[in-house]
């Protein structure tokens, strides 16, 4: 039994099911093996609901074959490196020329497609002019912040973000932050008026229909929370049949449609790219992304509250 991995933002996450399932039932005929599509969520890899499904799974000897995840997972305190999955330096991987500083040079986590992460707020208790466009918004204290659950991928890659950036204001804010809900709810609940400014996957922010939201683009660009393909050593065989489908122009195609950024080479850049995508020109590799997102969930959370 080959275990398959689909760990991508919820939005997307059935019909990239759905699209793989085919193709999924045709490499079955091949390898003579049984495939299985899993996703964090189901029973053998949700024993506390955690997002967080990597470090279970080792514990209890269920990595998945095949993984196509948050890049945040790799962070899990149970993974010391990256030596359980395989290398493959052979695979033929073209990506756009403008996603070419996250690649792997160790090949392997292979960029599948990005999701930009950025700030909503409510008009009705911010005025934009109050704005300083720039993620020290969510550090100020004039404003009430919320994060989806800590464990979130999203929380976790902009947590360690502003970690790291603002570590003297960090303090402060992890102290005044709510992690609460999904990424969809925290929209909700900013457009009801509970909270001021939230975080969100940038597709969701384009997707609200919800009153009293609006997005707040920053001058340093939205947080990157990639999604990456990898195989365990001993399944290197399935990469290059995964990897070709996951690049094929129709599934790329439909997470570009979704408000994801596709990395494939005849797809064409989203419009947000040129506003949204100035941290990739900052990018400082794999290693630093997943240390600065260890760093953020070993941060101490007994500060005591001032919400």
């Amino acid at each position: 039994m080959i275990r398959f991995m689909m760990h991508v933002p919820v939005n997307v996450r059935a019909r990239m099911i759905e699209l793989c399932k085919d193709s999924v039932s045709l490499l079955e005929e091949s390898l003579k093996e049984q495939i299985s599509l899993v996703t964090p969520h189901d029973r053998m890899y949700s024993v506390d609901c955690s997002e967080e499904w990597l470090s279970q799974a080792i514990e209890r000897d269920l990595v998945p074959d095949v993984i196509v995840t948050h890049a945040t997972e790799f962070a899990c305190k149970k993974l010391d490196n990256l030596d359980l999955f395989c290398v493959d330096e052979t695979l033929q991987t073209v990506v756009r020329e403008e996603f070419s500083q996250l690649m792997d040079p160790c090949h392997r986590l292979f960029l599948v497609c990005v999701t930009p992460l950025v700030m909503v707020y409510n008009p009705q208790r911010i005025d934009e002019s109050e704005l300083k466009h720039s993620w020290e918004d969510v550090l100020s204290s004039r404003y009430s912040i919320l994060f989806p659950d800590r464990d979130k991928p999203l929380s976790r890659a902009a947590g360690s973000y502003l970690l790291k950036h603002y570590p003297n204001q960090f303090d402060d804010f992890e102290r005044r932050v709510v992690y609460d809900g999904s990424p969809a709810s925290v929209m909700k609940q900013v457009s009801c008026g509970e909270y001021d400014i939230a975080m969100t996957h940038y597709p969701f922010a384009l997707m609200g229909n919800q009153k009293n939201l609006a997005i707040n683009i920053p001058k340093e660009g939205c947080i990157l929370l990639p999604q990456v393909l990898t195989c365990l050593k001993g399944r290197k065989n399935i990469l290059p049949y995964v990897h070709s489908l996951l690049m094929q122009s129709s599934v790329q195609g439909y997470l570009q449609e979704q408000g994801l950024w596709s990395v494939h080479p005849d797809i064409e850049l989203a419009e947000n790219y040129a506003e949204c995508a100035k941290q990739i020109g900052s990018w400082q590799g794999w290693q630093e992304y997943i240390q600065a997102v260890a760093d953020f969930d070993a941060y101490p959370e007994s500060k005591e509250s001032v919400s």
